[in-house]
């Protein structure tokens, strides 16, 4: 039994709790950082069945906004909610420009480079986006979620 201060407290491990978020370094890195962070979260909520997916998917993402935002803060976090798991990624990098042909470049740019985790995210059944900034911010969002069915399959099916 962990020890605890409070003789009434129960720790809870159900996947519910998980909410985790953090922030890395635009750098090639950080994607290695960002799946050793979601493995471990994943593990201690008791959701390994779920964790290859959920870490192709953050890698990917994390790769993506370096690239678009080198050297910036990227962030990037982790819920549950009705058996499924979100992850979303923001990066500084607007995702419109004065110029409108050169934001059609960079939208398609972007897009390209997630082919993978958009592969990943159909293969689970689940959903995945972009989500336009709170008027006082910029930057980009990309969010996914994987419902636990899904991705537990398609983990499954990977071994």
């Amino acid at each position: 039994m962990p020890a605890r201060l409070c003789p009434l407290f129960t720790p809870h491990r159900e996947p519910s709790r998980l909410a985790y978020s953090f922030t890395v370094p635009g750098e090639p890195r950080s994607a290695a950082v960002a799946r050793g962070s979601v493995r471990t979260a994943l593990r201690a909520h008791e959701l390994a069945d779920i964790e290859e997916p959920a870490v192709q998917v953050v890698s990917e993402l994390v790769a993506c906004a370096a690239l678009f935002a080198p050297d910036q803060n990227l962030y990037v976090s982790l819920g549950w909610h009705a058996e499924t798991l979100r992850i979303v990624s923001w990066d500084p990098h607007p995702p419109g420009h004065r110029d409108r042909a050169l934001g059609a470049v960079c939208t398609a740019r972007r897009r390209r480079q997630l082919l993978l985790a958009i592969g990943v995210v159909r293969e689970c059944r689940g959903t995945w986006g972009t989500a336009k900034p709170a008027p006082a911010t910029e930057g980009t969002t990309v969010w996914a979620n994987l419902p636990r069915t899904g991705a537990a399959a398609y983990a499954a099916r990977r071994c």
